[in-house]
């Protein structure tokens, strides 16, 4: 076996992941590799061409705004960050050095009064970002209210058809590249029960199924005439055989998506790219925005992200993680789950 092969093999063994698995079976033929292939759908390489800062990447937008300066320079050119609730009707906007920052569109980074939370949180993400330089990961929040806030603009009655193309198109587009994560949710991928000695397995049946049931149940109370079934795929049942849910389990997903506002949409569409997960989705928005109604939909923040790399955990336990690899993406995972809650979060009446 040549170094090539070897090296993959190593692969195999140790990352346990997809994209490993499937070189392995295309390259070695016969070689006996794990059953279970994970297909993810592919995701839009930039589904709202923005980079981390949430500056717009787009050709057409040469906006000065402060997040595209921020996301150009890496560098701090403002000394105060201050809330102003003076400027627009129940609104607090977010300024450095009395000047309302805007999002890569040009819209002012506002939040509702009613939310003196999430502005007193954006106002501390900026005051803290160091004086020499940004890393691209260090707005976590800012660029997801700005792409809340873009969208909402978009959106809007009568808005100019150029604001749908840069934001990444209209709700249809966005709906249609949700939706394709159905299909191969990481809720809905089951491993092999004689992997990890079973253990993963159990857990997924122990976590999963619940989750599963009480989503099918939700979508069908909400959403649907009829019972809403959700496939899975189970890889001692099916193989490495693609998944596909039913029209009447898309139409009812479809349903759901359009009741979302464009703030919510967006916050799904972000917990959805992070866990590869349109059921995390669901949870994370139903938990955050109307807890007191959807009481079978109950999960904690860690509960969602454990379910959304619970094989992940397992492989890196077995194996140890890859130095700047694992490591990042958990802390990613955490951070841009976290930043959807708060910017999800509404106070509800005990």
């Amino acid at each position: 076996m040549n170094s090539g092969v070897s090296t993959l093999c190593r692969n195999v063994g140790r990352f346990g992941g997809a994209r490993y698995r499937l070189l392995a079976k295309r390259h070695l033929g016969n070689f006996e590799t794990p059953r279970f292939i994970r297909s993810y759908a592919v995701p839009p390489t930039s589904p709202n061409n923005t980079s981390p800062l949430g500056a717009d990447n787009t050709v057409e937008n040469n906006l000065q705004t402060e997040t595209n300066r921020l996301d150009k320079t890496g560098t701090k050119f403002w000394k105060d960050v201050s809330l102003n609730e003076s400027i627009e009707p129940g609104k607090t906007h977010i300024q450095l050095d009395s000047k309302s920052i805007r999002t890569p569109m040009g819209n002012s980074l506002a939040v509702s009064k009613s939310n003196q939370f999430l502005a007193c949180l954006l106002r501390k993400e900026w005051a803290n970002l160091p004086d020499l330089s940004v890393k691209p990961y260090s707005l976590p929040l800012t660029s997801l209210v700005s792409r809340c806030i873009d969208l909402e603009v978009s959106n809007a009655v009568n808005a100019a058809p150029d604001l749908v193309v840069k934001i990444g198109g209209d709700r249809h587009t966005i709906n249609k590249d949700l939706l394709r994560y159905l299909d191969t949710d990481t809720l809905l991928v089951f491993s092999p029960r004689d992997e990890f000695e079973g253990a993963l397995r159990e857990e997924q049946d122990t976590l999963y199924l619940p989750i599963i049931k009480a989503v099918e149940q939700f979508l069908t109370d909400n959403f649907s005439k009829k019972t809403v079934h959700l496939k899975i795929l189970d890889a001692d049942v099916h193989g490495i055989a693609s998944n596909m849910q039913s029209a009447d389990c898309v139409e009812s997903a479809t349903k759901y998506l359009n009741s979302l506002s464009p703030w919510n949409l967006a916050l799904f569409e972000k917990t959805v790219l992070t866990t590869k997960s349109f059921i995390c989705g669901i949870l994370l928005i139903e938990n955050k925005t109307n807890p007191v109604h959807q009481k079978n939909l109950t999960y904690s923040l860690d509960e969602i992200e454990r379910a959304a790399t619970l094989e992940i955990i397992y492989q890196t336990d077995r194996w140890g993680e890859v130095e700047d690899t694992h490591d990042v993406n958990k802390h990613d995972i955490k951070r841009n789950l976290a930043a959807v809650a708060v910017a999800a979060y509404k106070k509800t009446n005990p």
